[in-house]
């Protein structure tokens, strides 16, 4: 199965990065990035089935990135970033206009007429936009606008899955690339979130797979069950939880 990945340097997309190289579900991964960057190496990681796709503007896919992406079936939006870090109007762009541009342009991309668009989302994301957090707001504007989408005939072929993870716990391979300040602040936030609320914590490699496991499914709803909701679209920490076995 062809797949498509974004963020692929983030905390989430780096995992995500592996879990896909290591999947034998997946034999082709397109990765969508502004820059070349090493692959992961290492037992049971294929990188020979993984190659960079460089594009730099995420509101347009012209020809000559989706032709690149032909056949894919799959798409796992792991691209983000806090909302601290740009300014509003920026952070919209990112959150909200990016996934929903990639999910059009996508669409059309498998040969059966499916495509799974999985998007990472987040704890405390507020369809109704009634949160005062921008974080909030913009992510459920998102999950909102995704979810309309296969009603569509344009986009019928869409198979749409949001997925809020809580606090995601980096690996320890992740840890240790991380820059000092950093490293101390998941070293003191890490297991205070694991004591004190452990259904709220995301462990990056169990979302990885999770993520992986949906991108590559057969599109149908997640049965019901705890932490799913939205008719079987939205999974939330504490189902992606149940779902890994934690």
């Amino acid at each position: 199965m062809h797949i498509v990945l974004t963020g692929a340097t983030g905390t989430v997309g780096s995992a995500v990065l592996r879990a896909c190289l290591a999947s034998p579900n997946i034999t082709r991964l397109s990765i969508l990035s502004r820059r070349e960057f090493p692959l992961p190496t290492g037992e049971g990681l294929d990188t020979k089935k993984a190659h960079i796709v460089v594009h730099t503007d995420y509101t347009s896919y012209p020809s000559s990135v989706t032709d690149l992406l032909k056949g894919a079936e799959g798409c796992i939006w792991a691209q983000g970033i806090s909302s601290t870090q740009v300014s509003k109007p920026e952070y919209i762009r990112i959150t909200y206009d990016y996934p929903l541009a990639a999910a059009k342009a996508f669409s059309t991309l498998s040969e059966n007429n499916k495509f799974n668009f999985v998007y990472v989302s987040g704890e405390g994301a507020d369809p109704t936009e009634k949160a005062a957090a921008l974080f909030s707001k913009i992510k459920g504007r998102t999950e909102v606008a995704l979810r309309a989408l296969p009603s569509t005939p344009s986009y019928s072929a869409l198979n749409i899955f949001n997925v809020r993870p809580g606090y995601v716990d980096p690996t320890a391979e992740q840890r240790s690339s991380l820059s000092l300040t950093k490293r101390v602040l998941t070293g003191v936030a890490g297991p205070i979130f694991r004591v004190l609320v452990p259904d709220k914590v995301s462990p990056a490699d169990i979302l990885a797979n999770v993520l992986v496991d949906l991108a590559t499914g057969d599109g149908k709803p997640v049965p019901p069950g705890i932490g799913v909701e939205d008719e079987g679209r939205l999974v939330r920490c504490v189902g992606v939880r149940r779902m890994s076995g934690l």
